[in-house]
């Protein structure tokens, strides 16, 4: 039976990185799914530092957005919530990669859950929500409002959660309380063949700070059994792999197409041609 299924991704670029392939396969299988980027706008470009103003392009991040869902056929939703590089006090390098002391410090949490409210007209059958590895800030705000509002509305049972792209680093897998219940030996390393990309995530891993993202998180996810399952991509993967290509103006931040490509293709090889997802219950 066809299914809507809602995937929340934090940027523009993170549902095709972290599960396009599983999208492409839902997508193939009749199902309908829908895209809701939640940090999708930022302030005049002229505010910015000139090291930021690529990444702070939106007219041009929604095109490749709109490219990139085009070929892996989802539909799309914006949010419209500024990411937090993007807000004062601006950041210092890597500091987006650190979680505040409590709840109280993600400021715009209570604007991105109501954000996510005109989605409930979709009655989604499946919701899934990135887990925050890495600490990225949005991305662990993301999960938080995500799970709260679907909580509220009494669907916390039809949430699955995606391993965000910073899973790649065995670094932030075992830093991770779910994540870290699979680990790969280092041979199989998604990062092996891909230096520049594993050097990047190397940095990140050793610029995160603060609590873990299981401190924010409410007592039904904090105290559930976490299992895993997958989605098969094989015949998928390429889909995924032309919907990243899309993001020319993000790509580069990860070391190139090439690397991205060779890890991707490495980790799926490693689940069994698949993606995982995890569910709490």
């Amino acid at each position: 039976m066809a299914e809507t299924i809602l995937v929340v991704s934090p940027h523009l670029d993170d549902a095709a990185l972290s599960i396009g392939g599983s999208i492409a396969a839902w997508i193939a299988g009749g199902h309908r799914v829908v895209i809701a980027s939640l940090y999708t706008t930022g302030p005049p470009l002229d505010e910015l530092a000139p090291s930021m103003r690529r990444f702070a392009d939106y007219q041009t991040r929604r095109a490749e957005d709109d490219q990139a869902c085009a070929a892996l056929g989802a539909e799309v939703r914006r949010l419209d919530q500024v990411e937090r590089a993007f807000r004062r006090p601006y950041l210092a390098n890597w500091s987006f990669f650190s979680t505040p002391d409590d709840r109280s410090g993600f400021t715009t949490l209570e604007a991105v859950t109501r954000a996510l409210d005109p989605l409930a007209a979709l009655a989604p059958a499946r919701i899934l929500v990135p887990l925050g590895i890495g600490n990225h800030v949005d991305h662990v705000e993301a999960m938080i409002a995500a799970t709260d509002w679907a909580h509220a509305r009494g669907w916390l049972g039809r949430v699955a959660f995606y391993e965000d792209f910073y899973a790649l680093s065995g670094t932030m897998r075992r830093r991770h309380f779910v994540a870290r219940q699979r680990l790969w030996r280092r041979r199989d390393a998604p990062l092996l063949r891909a230096r520049r990309l594993a050097a990047i995530l190397s940095a990140i891993a050793a610029a995160r700070r603060g609590p873990e993202v299981e401190t924010f998180l409410i007592p039904e996810l904090r105290e559930a059994r976490w299992t895993l399952t997958t989605t098969n991509v094989r015949g998928h993967e390429q889909r995924q792999l032309d919907a990243i290509a899309c993001y020319a103006s993000q790509t580069f931040a990860f070391g190139g197409l090439d690397g991205i490509t060779r890890a991707i293709k490495k980790a799926h090889a490693w689940w069994g041609h698949a993606e995982p997802l995890w569910l709490a219950r």
